[in-house]
């Protein structure tokens, strides 16, 4: 038995997606890795289960992935989300020490990144009990998968050399090869994100959304301003928490001699 931590790679992109497996082989470098993605596109998800039957069960197939011998690979009929609560339940063994989510064709920035299945992976991780890394890079032709990979071992290495550490990151890199990198910074959230404008057509009874980074009114404390500076952003998450209470009693909400009302 390896007594390498273990890491769950998963993603909301597809079992397809060039960016899962150049995550699985870097991290396969330093630890154990399961693979568990969805079989079709999942983006959008958040930390949706999405819909199964208890007693039916839910599709996995197991899947060879070139070039990471040894590798325990599955696509499951599911969002992200699934297979990271599934792992974590011991389905396939071992809880994983890391949950690795990614890596997104796309940046996650902003508050939106609560509609992000990459981010909600990452955010279940916590939820039960693991840690959660969401890694996405910016658009370009070519892709920078190797860039954000070798960003993303780093980040894995720093979360668990410490257990006080963050539980949750969110890694945004930019779509440049390494050399071009021009560091790394804690970036607050960007007021929304990616997600620019929607426009109703009722004639045609269709929605249209601009997607894109829009960073010309961003605070230079923000993911998305800082990426556009071709800095790698990190944000540490928490999964929900109740806010502060007001100060007032709950009772102002409702009673139970409310009942007669």
């Amino acid at each position: 038995m390896s007594e390498r931590p273990l890491v769950l790679v998963t993603n909301d992109d597809g079992i397809d997606s060039p960016g899962i497996i150049a995550l699985a082989k870097a991290l396969a470098a330093d630890y154990e890795v399961l693979l568990v993605a969805p079989n079709d596109d999942m983006s959008g998800t958040g930390t949706g289960i999405g819909r199964f039957d208890a007693k039916i069960g839910v599709d996995l197939t197991r899947v060879e992935i070139d070039g990471v011998d040894g590798l325990a690979a599955f696509t499951i009929s599911g969002p992200p989300g699934l297979a990271v609560m599934s792992a974590c339940l011991g389905a396939f063994g071992p809880i994983p020490d890391l949950v690795a989510s990614g890596i997104n064709a796309g940046i996650n920035t902003g508050h939106s990144v609560i509609h992000s299945g990459t981010v909600g992976g990452a955010l279940t991780a916590r939820t039960f009990g693991s840690r959660g890394l969401a890694v996405s890079v910016a658009q370009s032709e070519p892709w920078q998968w190797e860039t954000a990979a070798a960003i993303a071992r780093a980040a894995a290495r720093w979360m668990l050399a410490d257990p006080h550490r963050p539980k949750v990151l969110n890694l945004n890199v930019p779509g440049v090869p390494l050399e071009q990198i021009e560091g790394i910074h804690w970036a607050d959230l960007d007021e929304f994100g990616y997600f620019r404008v929607a426009t109703a057509e009722l004639s045609e009874q269709k929605l249209q959304f601009v997607v894109g980074p829009d960073s010309s009114q961003s605070d230079p404390s923000t993911d998305t301003y800082l990426l556009g500076k071709n800095l790698v952003t990190v944000t540490p998450l928490s999964t929900v928490e109740p806010a502060p209470f007001p100060n007032v009693l709950a009772t102002d909400i409702w009673s139970p001699g409310d009942r007669a009302s």
